[in-house]
C-alpha cells in the first residue's frame, strides 16, 4: 500500500510533536488536592501497632501496677509447712480462676496481678502462720480479640495482658475513625474511645486495657482533612463535628510557623465530580467549618516575598555541571543586593559562568555588576534587587589564537592547564615552513615563559628564515623571467 505524500508529512508531524506531549505540556495547580494516603496509624501519630506478646512480658507484667491476671498466666508458689518447703505450680483458667491445692479457688478476674500476689500471700498465711509464702509469675498468657468494621477484613487477633486499644491500629484502614472507636466487652457492654485525644493528651482512659473476649469496632470516620504548608504539626487529621478551620490550625497543628503568611490559606476540594479552591485569612479560618476531604495549605511569607528571575550560566540545581542556560526565581529580602545574591547563589555558579560581567535588566535599563570579587570578600556593594529584575549571568567566552606557520590558523576554546601542544594540534599542527618553535604572547602582546597557556593569549609558530629568502628569490626570479621573456619578444616582433 501506498502513503500519499500528504499523508507521510502528517505522519511526520505527528511523530515529531508526540514526544513533547509525551513528557507534559500542562502544569497542574499546587492546589490540586492529592489523595490522602496516610495510614491510620501516622493520623494518630504512632508508627506501627503490635498486640503481640514481647520477648520480655513477664518482666513487663511484674513491673506495671496495671497487668491485669489474664487466662493463661502462670505461676510459682513457694511455702514453709513446718520443716518442708511447698512448691505449686498454678495457672489461671479461662474464667481466671487459680486453683490452689489444700486451700482452694481464688477469684482473680478483674485483680491486677499485684493485687492478687497480696491476695494469696495473705491466704497462705491464715493457713499456714509463719510460711512466709512468696507467688511468682511465671508465663503470660494470651487471648482472642475480634476486630472488626472499617478494617480490611474480619478477623480474630491475639493479645497479652497489656494490649491496648491503640495496639490495634494497623488493622484499621485509613478511612476508620480515630475519633470513635467501639469496645465492645464480653458480657456486651459497649463504649465509644476517641483515640486521637487519648494518644494525643497521653491519657490511658481513651485507651484501655483489651480484655478476653472482647470485640473491637472501628467507625467510618465523619471528616478526614489534610493540613500542610506553615504549620507546626502538617499532617492529616479527623476534626470533630462543627470545629472551625481556625481550631484545626491551633490545635491539630500546633498553631503556625513564624514564616506563615497569615493572609493566604489555600483550601482545595473534589466533590460531586468537580474541583473547588479557595483562599482564606486566618480571620476568615475562625468562621469556616472544613469539609470532608479538604486539602489545607498554609502559605510561607516567602512564597510571598519579591523575586527576580536569574538567567544564563547557572545550575538549574546546585552541584550540577550544566552548559545550557537556566533560569530560575530567586526571592529575596528587601534590601538585599546584587553581590550578596551573587554570594547566596555560589553552589550553583558554573566554572564557564562569568561573573565580572553579571548586569541586571530593569526595564529599558542595563546596570552591570562586577561580582568577581564578591567570592572571595564581604563586599555588600550598592545596587539593591528589585521586583522583575533579571539577573544575567553570561557565560565566559575565553579563547587562545594561534597564528604563523599552522595550518588552520584561528581562535580556540581556552582549557585550563593546556601547553602549546594542545593548541597547536588544535591548529592541524605545523605548516611544512615552521620551525618547531613557538612563542606565547598575553592579552597585552608581553612573551609569556610559563609552561601553559593562560586564557586571552596568542601563540605564534614561527616560520623558517631560510624558506623565507628562498620564497623571495623565487619570486624575484620570476618576475624577472616574465620582464626578459616581454623584452625578447618585443624585440623579435620589432625585427621582423
Amino acid at each position: 500500500m501506498r502513503i500519499k505524500p500528504c499523508l507521510l508529512v502528517v505522519i511526520l508531524v505527528a511523530l515529531a510533536i508526540a514526544p513533547v506531549f509525551a513528557d507534559g505540556m500542562f502544569v497542574q495547580s499546587p492546589l490540586y488536592p492529592g489523595d490522602v494516603s496516610y495510614t491510620y496509624s501516622s493520623q494518630l501519630g504512632i508508627s506501627g501497632s503490635s498486640t503481640s506478646i514481647p520477648v520480655n512480658a513477664v518482666l513487663q507484667a511484674i513491673g506495671n501496677t496495671d497487668y491485669p491476671v489474664t487466662p493463661g498466666d502462670s505461676f510459682t508458689l513457694a511455702y514453709s509447712d513446718g520443716k518442708n518447703l511447698v512448691t505449686l505450680e498454678l495457672q489461671a483458667d479461662s474464667d481466671c480462676r487459680v486453683m490452689i491445692q489444700s486451700v482452694g479457688v481464688v477469684e482473680a478476674a478483674g485483680l491486677t496481678y499485684r493485687e492478687f500476689k497480696l491476695q494469696v500471700e495473705d491466704l497462705i498465711s491464715k493457713y499456714y502462720t509463719y510460711s512466709a509464702p512468696q507467688l511468682v509469675l511465671k508465663n503470660c498468657g494470651v487471648f482472642s480479640v475480634r476486630v472488626s468494621g472499617e478494617v480490611n477484613f474480619t478477623q480474630y487477633v491475639t493479645a497479652w495482658g497489656l494490649s491496648r486499644l491503640s495496639d490495634l491500629a494497623d488493622y484499621a484502614t485509613r478511612f476508620a475513625s480515630t475519633r470513635s472507636v467501639t469496645l465492645i466487652t464480653k458480657d456486651g457492654t459497649s463504649r465509644d474511645y476517641d483515640l486521637y485525644a487519648a494518644l494525643r493528651d497521653d491519657s490511658f482512659e481513651d485507651n484501655p486495657l483489651l480484655s478476653p473476649g472482647c470485640e473491637v469496632r472501628f467507625n467510618k470516620a465523619s471528616s478526614i482533612i489534610s493540613l500542610g504548608g506553615a504549620v507546626k504539626s502538617p499532617g492529616v487529621y479527623q476534626p470533630l463535628a462543627g470545629q472551625t478551620l481556625y481550631q484545626v490550625i491551633e490545635s491539630y497543628g500546633g498553631g503556625l510557623l513564624n514564616s506563615a503568611d497569615e493572609r493566604v490559606i489555600s483550601v482545595s476540594n473534589f466533590q460531586n465530580g468537580q474541583y473547588s479552591a479557595r483562599q482564606l485569612s486566618m480571620e476568615q479560618a475562625k468562621s469556616y467549618v472544613p469539609a470532608d476531604g479538604d486539602s489545607i495549605n498554609i502559605t510561607s511569607g516567602s512564597q510571598a516575598m519579591p523575586y527576580v528571575t536569574i538567567t544564563g550560566a547557572l545550575a538549574s540545581e546546585s552541584a550540577t555541571n550544566l552548559t545550557a542556560a537556566s533560569r530560575i526565581n530567586y526571592n529575596f529580602i528587601p534590601g538585599e543586593t546584587a553581590l550578596q545574591l551573587v554570594r547566596n547563589i555560589a553552589p550553583r555558579l558554573l566554572a564557564t559562568s562569568d561573573t565580572s560581567a553579571i548586569y541586571i535588566l530593569r526595564g529599558s535599563q542595563k546596570i552591570y555588576v562586577d561580582a568577581s570579587a564578591a567570592l572571595t570578600s564581604a563586599e555588600i556593594g550598592d545596587i539593591y534587587l528589585e521586583q522583575g529584575d533579571i539577573v544575567v549571568i553570561p557565560f565566559s567566552q575565553l579563547t587562545v589564537t594561534v597564528t604563523g606557520a599552522v595550518r588552520n590558523p584561528g581562535s580556540f576554546t581556552y582549557v585550563p592547564d593546556r601547553n602549546t601542544d594542545y593548541y597547536i594540534n588544535l591548529a592541524g599542527g605545523f605548516s611544512d615552513v615552521a620551525t618547531q618553535g613557538v612563542k606565547v604572547l598575553d592579552k597585552d602582546g608581553n612573551k609569556i615563559k610559563d609552561s601553559t597557556v593562560p586564557a586571552d593569549s596568542t601563540i605564534v609558530a614561527n616560520k623558517t628564515n631560510i624558506t623565507n629568502n628562498i620564497a623571495l628569490v623565487a619570486s624575484i626570479l620570476s618576475i624577472v623571467s616574465t620582464v626578459l621573456t616581454i623584452v625578447i619578444n618585443g624585440h623579435t616582433i620589432a625585427t621582423w
